[in-house]
């Protein structure tokens, strides 16, 4: 009977232990989730651009975090009509940034999460609005892709500290 409530006694003890635990690990992922990282706090392991798989014939590419990744993307550039860069108030890159693209009447063809600072969008010809989500707010930016034959170059930048 003893062993019996010692066991008991320590299942008890246990539970609180793991369900603060598992409440803590949901915070934290849902501050992570809720927060863009600075880029250059990113570790190594991170250090690699992305490439999407296409979303309504549409292709993109995210990274930049650090030196070898951002000269990676800029040779890679050339195949990409819309190049986005997301920055903080005081210059610092942004990592994790939610973004979607729209046609003008709103609906809604390509959506996803930068993995850098740097994004580039090879969107068929035609005008859009692009949206990015940095402090908790979406900026929203008119785009015309494919009309010059150069790119086009938006800058993203939070607003708050």
């Amino acid at each position: 009977m003893n062993s019996y409530r010692s066991s008991l006694d320590t299942q008890t003890h246990r539970r609180p232990l793991r369900f603060s635990m598992l409440k803590g690990l949901v915070a934290l992922v849902a501050a992570l989730q809720c927060a863009p990282l600075l880029a250059d706090e990113v570790d190594d392991v991170a250090r690699s651009n992305v490439t999407s798989t296409p979303q309504n014939e549409i292709t993109a590419m995210s990274g930049g975090i650090g030196n070898d990744a951002r000269e990676e993307m800029r040779k890679s550039a050339a195949g990409y009509n819309v190049h986005l860069v997301f920055s903080g108030r005081h210059g610092s890159y942004l990592a994790g940034i939610p973004f979607a693209v729209t046609r003008p009447n709103g609906q809604e063809i390509y959506s996803g999460v930068s993995e850098g600072p740097l994004l580039y969008l090879k969107l068929p010809r035609g005008s859009y609005r692009i949206a990015a989500k940095i402090d908790g707010v979406w900026q929203s930016k008119p785009v015309v892709a494919g009309t010059s034959g150069r790119s086009t170059r938006m800058l993203f930048v939070a607003k708050g500290e």
